[in-house]
């Protein structure tokens, strides 16, 4: 048992050496711990941490946006062309019709009552004209009661066709084929001529019509691309006309573009649009992060070589996307700083990074 008790305290006595041992090590021999290093150090032995831009041809096409409204290429407004009462409406809006089809009827007693006593006055005056015929031809009439007869049986006939026509009028139908995209009216009111009952729409032809500003008008030209965004996405498009004159209220001119069928477009619905003024298949376009202003007057950017940025001033053209157009100031094969534009100066060491 003092054997095993003698044991135990020689390995405590070897820890506790060890451990002393340690900790002298530490104090007298530990190496001196380095100073961080500051980012000011870190840019002036490595560089300004940069990504850059790899500056070659490449397609660039320029939109812009507008804003506008959807209309039927045919659309047609069918008013009342008398005064009476609706009896009945037989359409309302969503349905389609065909050209002639009945939409509502107006109350034709009226009109029947006069057409009854244009046929009364009809066979009464033309059975006058044939007896006075007769009795010319007996020695009985004169020429001038025959001619009068006559005269008067042709009024009436005049006065039948007049008669039926307004029965007929009295029957409001659409004037073309298409959908009823209005609907003005109620059984029982009373309308007058002029009044629009209906609107009806070939909704199979859709414009969009587009709000220029002045400053973008002398850009437009009939038949360049266009695009409008429909509930199934972007549709191609293209200008069909451009109205000569501005609106007076707004100061706005229009823009009218052709919309295929099928778009999904309905007449009255607001819309953006875009039209493609620029197609370039070999510009210089660059990251719009690219660029740097300074003072308010130029335009620069940063062209990395053997690890230097030179400052260049640029003269852009229109941007689009995040990306501009450089018309002159790089050249293909040149690299531009991207990432990191805004730290840099003329002759600025750089430190190009991979871009994530």
């Amino acid at each position: 048992m003092d054997r095993e008790k003698r044991s135990y305290r020689w390995i405590w006595w070897l820890l506790l050496i060890l451990l002393v041992a340690l900790g002298t090590w530490r104090i007298f021999f530990r190496p001196a711990s380095q100073p961080p290093v500051s980012v000011a150090e870190i840019r002036s032995r490595e560089g300004v941490p940069v990504t850059v831009h790899d500056v070659a041809p490449s397609r660039w096409e320029h939109w812009i946006t507008f804003f506008g409204k959807t209309k039927a290429v045919s659309e047609a407004q069918v008013a009342a062309e008398r005064q009476e009462y609706v009896s009945s409406v037989a359409v309302d809006v969503g349905d389609s019709v065909k050209t002639g089809q009945a939409l509502a009827t107006l109350d034709t007693r009226v009109a029947r009552q006069r057409l009854a006593a244009q046929k009364a006055s009809v066979t009464e005056k033309q059975g006058r004209y044939r007896r006075l015929l007769a009795l010319q031809a007996a020695g009985g009439a004169s020429a001038q009661e025959v001619e009068a007869a006559l005269s008067d049986a042709e009024s009436a006939l005049a006065a039948l066709t007049d008669a039926q026509m307004s029965l007929s009028r009295m029957t409001i139908t659409a004037p073309l084929g298409g959908v009823v995209t209005g609907r003005f009216v109620e059984t029982g009111d009373l309308v007058s001529p002029g009044r629009i009952l209906f609107t009806v729409s070939d909704l199979d032809a859709i414009e969009a019509v587009l709000d220029v500003s002045p400053k973008d008008i002398f850009k437009m030209v009939k038949g360049m691309p266009a695009r409008v965004q429909t509930p199934n996405g972007w549709v191609k498009a293209a200008i069909k006309r451009i109205e000569p004159t501005a609106d007076p209220l707004t100061g706005l001119f229009s823009v009218v573009l052709s919309v295929p069928a099928g778009s999904g477009l309905s007449p009255g619905q607001a819309l953006e649009a875009q039209v493609q003024d620029e197609d370039i298949a070999d510009a210089i376009v660059i990251p719009y992060e690219a660029l740097k202003q300074i003072g308010g007057e130029r335009t620069v950017v940063y062209v990395v070589a053997e690890g230097v940025a030179e400052e260049r001033d640029v003269i852009t053209g229109g941007s689009y996307g995040g990306a501009v157009r450089v018309l002159s100031g790089v050249e293909p094969g040149e690299r531009v700083v991207v990432k990191g534009s805004d730290r840099m100066f003329p002759n600025a060491r750089v430190w190009v990074q991979e871009d994530k």
